[in-house]
């Protein structure tokens, strides 16, 4: 959530599967009572639930089809719409948990990053950073992951971590630095409540882990260490 937002605003879309409205809150008070909303329909139904709001647009991925679009929300149109070159969609590669997650959008202190996967690197997580005006793919990186045994996946500060499962039990397994190229395998619990993760996402600004987990909102705060 940035500028030319307030930090407060919620944007709430309901269900992973052709869905086109759009509910903009100004806090979360009002998203968690359900009032002082407006409401924005899309010209083209959405898949998934990787979709991020930054900078005043709205990124998802167009149903049936691995296009990712900007949806600017001042001027209620389309801004641009770009093909992700070979990216699996349609339940090819999603999360365990289907859903149509094949493409899922993140924003961290870096900028915009998009997650998916290709028949050409055998179903392993790609993680690209775009551009966020033209959603031209700036750089991309093949982590070595299988893509459908991640249960969820979000960055912070060019790092991907990705969980092992989407039900109790999970842990964040696993975890990519863009800086270096490398990877290493990790061992962090993750409290899965309610048992079943179907969205997962960091917001740089306010340090916190967003989750859709079996119909609950649940935040988790995020302690970020400076290593020396």
């Amino acid at each position: 959530i940035f500028p030319p937002f307030s930090p407060l605003q919620v944007w709430y879309m309901d269900g992973y599967y052709k869905g086109r409205r759009v509910l903009e809150f100004r806090s979360l008070s009002d998203f968690v009572s359900g009032q002082n909303f407006v409401q924005h329909l899309l010209p083209h139904p959405w898949a998934g639930t990787g979709h991020v709001v930054f900078n005043g647009s709205l990124y998802y991925n167009k149903f049936q089809s691995n296009v990712a679009v900007r949806y600017h929300f001042r001027s209620r149109s389309v801004l641009v719409q770009r093909s992700l070159a070979g990216a699996g969609y349609n339940n090819t590669f999603p999360y365990s948990w289907g859903g149509f997650s094949d493409i899922d959008f993140m924003v961290d202190e870096n900028g915009l990053w998009v997650v998916y996967t290709t028949n050409q690197n055998a179903g392993n997580i790609v993680v690209s950073r775009l551009d966020p005006h033209t959603l031209e793919v700036l750089r991309s990186w093949d982590t070595g992951y299988p893509k459908r045994s991640a249960g969820e996946s979000f960055m912070i500060c060019g790092i991907l971590y990705v969980t092992n499962s989407h039900l109790a039990g999970a842990k964040i397994y696993f975890a990519y630095h863009t800086n270096t190229s490398s990877y290493e395998y990790t061992d962090i619990p993750f409290h899965n409540q309610y048992s079943h993760i179907s969205m997962l996402d960091y917001n740089p600004r306010e340090r916190v882990l967003y989750t859709w987990n079996n119909g609950h909102q649940v935040v988790y705060n995020v302690t970020l260490f400076h290593v020396i």
